[in-house]
């Protein structure tokens, strides 16, 4: 009897799947903070849904976390092997995400990482994109004696989003005033156009539109103007933006965690879409710039300040 117990258990021993195959690996690009601060945000939700059942119920195993840009080469085939045994795989940020594109049999949801192109039927993300309605609902509450917005766009990276801001209830502003931009445009003649009518400016995720000479002339017009520069991201308050509008990185980490709770219930299929907006909208303030542009600011409105680092500006 003994000796049957004893067989059984070192067949178990060796036959058994590893422990992350029950249960969730999460694939991090990098130290990166935005990407810290999504994984704290998962690991805490994740491990808050372990009572959850069904038939995939999560086993209540703990995250094993892999960090991409620590892994050597010679490693990679293994862990694209260890990935396809996984029941969950998590994926924070571009080359996390572009690393596991090839996983087809395990579902992925994947966060603070944009997919330029159609990904297959197991992968569900949380989209880096801010419906406009909900970004000018923000900047109302932080920025409530703004009443017209200046905006450059490029009609081919931004014309959906336009259309959109344009059909958007504004509330207190008053005014969207819309200049198209592209490489045959003049900045200094486009932005002589705005001088006058606005009260803010709001800077698009636009890669002609962020380049240091670009940013840089933005940021001489908000100055000798005192017109606020609205961010869609924390780091360019650091050189000169005043607002930001932007997504809770640590909330995003639980919204996935609870996606990926219902993933291991119920799997792939029913109602969850393959890209989910965020949840929650983030409004950062530098009052140092705001105070020299002499604009006034909710505080009631703003859910955090932005503290620069020890010597920095």
């Amino acid at each position: 009897m003994k000796k049957s117990i004893l067989l059984i258990a070192l067949l178990l021993l060796f036959f058994a799947p590893p422990a992350w195959a029950l249960d969730c690996v999460l694939l991090q690009s990098s130290p990166l903070k935005p990407y810290e601060e999504a994984r704290q945000g998962f690991e805490k939700g994740w491990l808050g849904q372990r009572s959850a059942t069904g038939p995939k119920s999560i086993s209540g195993n703990t995250v094993t976390q892999i960090l991409l840009s620590e892994q050597q080469s010679t490693d990679i085939s293994s862990l694209k092997k260890q990935l396809q045994s996984a029941r969950l795989v998590v994926a924070i940020g571009d080359q996390a995400l572009a690393f596991v594109r090839d996983l087809r049999e395990v579902p992925v949801i994947y966060l603070l990482a944009p997919s330029a192109t159609p990904l297959p039927k197991n992968f569900i993300g949380i989209e880096m994109r801010i419906q406009p309605s909900r970004q000018l609902a923000a900047i109302n509450k932080a920025l409530p004696k703004v009443h017209s917005i200046g905006v450059l766009y490029n009609p081919a990276q931004s014309g959906q989003w336009v259309q959109e801001a344009l059909l958007s209830p504004v509330g207190s502003v008053q005014t969207l005033l819309f200049k198209k931009f592209d490489s045959q445009t003049s900045l200094p003649g486009a932005l002589q156009e705005l001088i006058g009518t606005i009260d803010a400016y709001w800077l698009l995720p636009d890669p002609q539109l962020t380049t240091p000479q670009v940013f840089g002339s933005l940021l001489e017009f908000s100055m000798k103007h005192r017109v606020p520069i609205i961010s869609f991201s924390e780091k360019y308050l650091a050189q000169g933006a005043a607002v930001a509008v932007t997504f809770d990185t640590v909330d995003m980490g639980a919204q996935a965690a609870e996606l990926g709770a219902i993933v291991a219930r119920d799997g792939l299929g029913g109602d969850i879409p393959a890209l989910s907006p965020p949840r929650k909208v983030r409004v950062v303030a530098n009052p140092t710039v705001l105070e020299r542009l002499r604009v006034p600011f909710a505080v009631k409105g703003i859910d955090a300040t932005y503290t620069p680092p020890e010597g920095g500006r």
